[in-house]
């Protein structure tokens, strides 16, 4: 009974060995029992080769900095806690994240294993929304007891891709309201 008590204090210390949970993604808060994460300045960037992204095109993202062991990874709009658009392929030691029903709307560690600045994650950006800039943001930790939140990447503003979905949008709105209009003054006569 003392045997599988302390053990199961054990693994509860641990924090989250196999990934992140999806209680975690708007928080992005590990739950490392007494732990806190560190005040100080991130060793950490995050990386994303360009400043604009494109609906629908597919975006690699690096943290960068020394190993790390555990994290998660999301995209969200400048001043969001909501995840957007979705991971795909995720590199070795590491897996997606389910949260608020989108299966890729994060990607976390699947094992302490270390990672380092060339593994490369891939996001795609909703083919719907283009919101006027995004921001990749993580947790990044080194160990369970060193970790760091809110590791931002600078932001990434809506390429011309962007402005062709919300013109084509736009034009596809006027024209349903110009032929109901015809329609309904076709009828009146």
């Amino acid at each position: 009974m003392v045997t599988s008590s302390l053990l199961s204090l054990s693994l509860l210390s641990r924090g989250f060995s196999t990934g992140a949970p999806s209680s975690v993604c708007e928080s992005m808060m590990p739950r490392h029992s007494g732990v806190l994460p560190q005040s100080s300045t991130a060793p950490y960037t995050i990386e994303t080769g360009t400043s604009t992204y494109q609906p629908g095109i597919p975006k690699q993202v690096q943290i960068l900095g020394p190993q790390y062991r555990g994290f998660i990874l999301e995209a969200r709009k400048d001043r969001s806690t909501t995840p957007l658009g979705s991971w795909q392929d995720p590199p070795e030691n590491t897996k997606l994240l389910q949260c608020f029903g989108n299966l890729g709307a994060a990607v976390t560690h699947s094992s302490t294993a270390p990672k380092n600045s060339s593994t490369t994650f891939v996001w795609i950006p909703p083919e719907s929304a283009c919101p006027d800039a995004v921001t990749f943001t993580a947790t990044v930790a080194q160990s369970r007891e060193i970790y760091w939140l809110n590791v931002q990447s600078p932001s990434l503003t809506k390429g011309i891709a962007c402005c062709a979905v919300k013109m084509v949008y736009g034009i596809s709105i006027i024209t349903t309201l110009f032929l109901c209009s015809l329609m309904i003054t076709g009828c009146q006569n």
